[in-house]
């Protein structure tokens, strides 16, 4: 009985939940849509943060943590537009808005599951990275945050469906996000015209990232490898 009241429950704050965000999107539809517009462009959402005076880093902060959550938003704009109206403010909050997101992302994926993640994330996505993400701890999830050959955003869910606990999981979360937001903001704080160090450093660094990424599969598969044959022997 108890288990059935807690069935009925669950499903009520989903649909409650379901509910306030279909209302919410609906009775501000128009500035949302204009919003929408206007992130496309990283010159227009310059004009449009410098419009709410001292409130832009609210509001940026506010679209950061939406853009984990919604994939039209364009996070890069939105970080590189960070750097270059706020500087190294932009910065922090770049670092901030994406771990408290990509956190509050894992979290609702934990709680409410496939049932919900399907409906605001494509199945067949998710599913395709659930399986290369099982059973991997924080050195995987620090590498999808980093590496431009993951959905980073999309990760989060993933995580969030997986077996790693939260605190592994804000481990990577912190240590890729910083990463990603400290390289992605500085073009924007350089005027979006960094210097040569800046690219060299930038083609370096990603170059040891996917030699560290090409290394931990191999040892992985070969991991997996042997205890197939433990099982086989």
């Amino acid at each position: 009985m108890n288990i059935q009241v807690s069935l009925h429950k669950d499903k009520l704050i989903k649909i409650g939940l379901a509910i306030i965000i279909l209302a919410t999107a609906w009775i501000y539809r128009q500035p949302l849509s204009e919003l929408l517009q206007t992130i496309q462009d990283q010159e227009a959402v310059s004009t449009y943060l410098e419009g709410y005076g001292k409130f832009g880093p609210v509001i940026l902060f506010i679209l950061l943590i939406a853009q984990v959550f919604v994939a039209i938003i364009p996070g890069h704009v939105l970080m590189v537009t960070a750097g270059y109206v706020y500087g190294t403010l932009g910065l922090f909050v770049t670092i901030t808005s994406t771990i408290l997101g990509s956190q509050i992302a894992f979290l609702v994926a934990r709680h409410f599951g496939r049932s919900l993640i399907f409906r605001i994330a494509p199945p067949k996505i998710i599913n395709r990275w659930d399986g290369a993400a099982r059973n991997q701890g924080i050195l995987f999830y620090f590498f999808s945050f980093v590496l431009p050959i993951f959905p980073s955003d999309l990760m989060c869910y993933v995580a969030g469906l997986s077996t790693i606990s939260p605190r592994r999981f804000f481990v990577a979360n912190l240590l890729g996000r910083i990463f990603t937001a400290v390289f992605v903001t500085l073009i924007g704080v350089y005027g979006m015209h960094p210097p040569v160090q800046f690219w060299l450093v930038a083609i370096a660094g990603m170059l040891v990232l996917f030699l560290g990424w090409a290394i931990f599969k191999h040892k992985r598969t070969n991991s997996i490898q042997r205890v197939l044959n433990l099982k086989h022997n």
